[in-house]
C-alpha cells in the first residue's frame, strides 16, 4: 500500500512536471527576450555608461574651448590696453613738448621785444 502511495505521488509529480516545464520554459524565453534578461541588462547598462562618458567628454571639451577662447579674448584685451597706454603716453609727451616749445617761443618773443612806456 505504501508502494502504491509512493507510486501515485511519482505519477502526480511527473504529470505536474510535464505540465509546468513547458510553462516555465515559455516564461524563461519571454524573460530572455525582454528587457529583464541578463544579457539585455548588461547591454543597456553598457550603453548608458558609454553615453554618460561620451557626454562628459563632450561637456569637458566645450568647457575647455570656452576657457581657451576667454583666455585669448583676455590676452587681446590686455594687448589693446597696453597699446592704448603707449598711445596715451605718446600723446602726453607730444603735449609736453608742444607746451615746452610754446613756452620757449613766448620767452624768446618777450626778451626780443621791449615795451616802452
Amino acid at each position: 500500500m505504501a508502494d502504491n502511495c509512493v507510486e501515485s505521488q511519482r505519477e502526480i509529480i511527473n504529470s505536474l512536471q510535464s505540465i509546468w516545464i513547458p510553462q516555465i520554459d515559455a516564461i524563461n524565453r519571454m524573460l530572455s527576450a525582454s528587457l529583464l534578461s541578463p544579457r539585455r541588462l548588461v547591454d543597456n547598462y553598457a550603453r548608458v555608461v558609454s553615453t554618460v562618458v561620451d557626454n562628459t567628454i563632450a561637456a569637458t571639451r566645450l568647457a575647455n574651448n570656452a576657457i581657451v577662447t576667454n583666455l585669448e579674448a583676455f590676452k587681446t584685451s590686455i594687448q589693446n590696453t597696453r597699446d592704448n597706454v603707449k598711445e596715451f603716453s605718446r600723446i602726453g609727451v607730444n603735449c609736453a613738448k608742444t607746451f615746452e616749445q610754446a613756452s620757449r617761443d613766448i620767452a624768446t618773443a618777450t626778451t626780443t621785444t621791449s615795451f616802452s612806456y
